[in-house]
């Protein structure tokens, strides 16, 4: 008869004597045996993975990847961003200079809502929200700043960092026209209000009497010509994102994809402190027959072109450049090539020409001429360029119907280029399209033009 052993005490089944084991001992045997199993499962988790390491879950993605290249280029440029932002006493000459210039118009106020403008002569940015309900910054001609603020918004408004040495709130209620107690407190009879103010804006002024007229090329100019503040951001800002450009090309590779080159730039920017305002056009091949793009999810072949069109924001003001690029060894054919070279002699055209007082189209007519004489006249489809500030497509406009004088301090772009589709190609003795583009911006001085990025492209290996 077996012994009536407790179950946690019964021998173990096929042992030689059946004598019970301790429990010390058969703990540790457990632990033993839950050891080697487990040592067996990690081996064979390992020997399913991959020769050349883990799996790509744990791998860096093409666009870290390209990012982490493009970094350890770029670091090195980041101080080009360290340029201090523009000073209260900057802003206080500007409204100061604003107030002399509506005096000599005979107006007594200059209106806008929060815009570029607003901006500039303040520091009320262009990013805050716009509704049926008007908030104006008004400076009238003897430099008295106002502002016209929903009562009820009064408290949120009063906390932005404007700029100004006094300041008059007009509140209005719900209950009342915004326009009746602007009227009745500034004492308007005739006003300039900004390019960007809404139309309702000049519909409430004039329905409350005041004559309303629109912004001079006088007041526009304020803007247009840059002070060396101004200037010292925008070299700074235009500078690093060539830099970027460049580091980028020494690290894109046939079989990059657009989505992975769009991802790095975004993060090298944000690496250097300016990711907010990051904007980008990158094109491959066939896809930069169209100025803006509009196709994605290519990915590069060898023979093909990469435009990048790039850009981001310094203290506001806007950095915008474009090259036409190969990665590192390789080659595109002699014809796309000579295409390349044409654009470039077209942008050195034009940059010639860009001096006090030359006129802006004359200089846009000098870079076509060169793409004229090489053939590709109608596939130089837009202007040559734009001024560039706190706005990405402000005044001065380098177009065939501009007759404005270059000012030195006026910064305007120079970006000629040459685009066909694979619809045309065969117009110019081509199969697939293509299209090319270089860009800087340019500084217009008493002595000539100076790229703001300070250096031109040299080739598509070189930009």
């Amino acid at each position: 008869m077996a012994a009536n052993y407790p179950r946690e005490k019964q021998p173990l089944q096929g042992s030689q004597d059946s004598a019970p084991i301790p429990p010390r001992q058969r703990h540790r045997c457990a632990k033993y045996w839950a050891l080697l199993l487990l040592v067996l499962g990690c081996w064979s988790m390992l020997s399913l993975l991959p020769e050349d390491g883990p799996d790509e879950a744990s791998s860096p993605s093409p666009a870290a990847e390209l990012e982490a290249c493009a970094w350890s280029h770029l670091e090195r440029h980041a101080p080009l961003l360290d340029v201090p932002p523009i000073p209260r006493s900057e802003f206080l000459r500007r409204q100061a200079t604003l107030a002399a210039a509506l005096e000599a118009a005979g107006v007594d106020a200059f209106i806008a809502e929060p815009s570029a403008s607003t901006a500039y002569y303040a520091n009320v940015s262009s990013s805050f929200d716009l509704s049926e309900r008007p908030f104006l910054v008004v400076i009238d001609r003897h430099g008295q700043f106002t502002t016209l603020v929903p009562k009820f918004e009064e408290g949120r408004i009063a906390k932005l960092e404007m700029v100004y040495d006094t300041r008059t709130t007009i509140t209005w209620g719900e209950e009342e026209s915004p326009y009746d107690p602007l009227v009745r407190t500034a004492g308007l009879s005739k006003v300039m209000v900004d390019e960007h103010a809404r139309y309702m804006i000049v519909a409430g002024l004039q329905k409350a009497g005041v004559e309303v007229v629109p912004m001079s090329d006088a007041v526009q100019s304020l803007r247009s010509v840059k002070t060396d503040a101004e200037i010292a951001i925008l070299k700074g800002m235009n500078a690093f994102t060539l830099e970027l450009v460049r580091s980028l090309q020494k690290c894109i590779q046939v079989g990059a994809t657009q989505e992975a080159v769009v991802d790095a730039a975004q993060g090298l920017f944000t690496r250097a402190g300016v990711g907010e305002g990051y904007w980008s056009i990158v094109l491959f091949g066939h896809q930069a027959a169209y100025p803006h793009g509009g196709e994605s999810g290519r990915t590069l072949q060898d023979g093909e072109f990469v435009l990048i069109d790039i850009g981001s924001i310094l203290h506001g003001y806007g950095s915008d450049v474009t090259r036409t690029i190969l990665p590192v060894g390789a080659t595109v054919s002699d014809d796309l090539m000579g295409i390349w070279r044409t654009v470039h002699a077209a942008q050195s055209a034009a940059f010639e020409r860009m001096n006090v007082n030359e006129t802006c189209s004359d200089v846009d007519a000098a870079s076509r001429a060169v793409v004229e004489k090489a053939g590709f006249g109608p596939f130089f489809t837009h202007r040559l360029g734009h001024g560039l500030g706190l706005e990405m497509h402000e005044p001065p406009y380098l177009n065939g119907a501009n007759s404005h004088k270059l000012k030195a301090g006026e910064v305007a772009t120079n970006e000629p280029g040459i685009y066909v589709t694979t619809e045309q190609a065969g117009l110019v003795g081509k199969k697939i399209g293509f299209g090319v583009r270089l860009e800087d911006p340019i500084l217009v001085t008493e002595t000539g033009g100076v790229p703001l990025t300070v250096r031109r492209a040299q080739s598509p290996w070189d930009p």
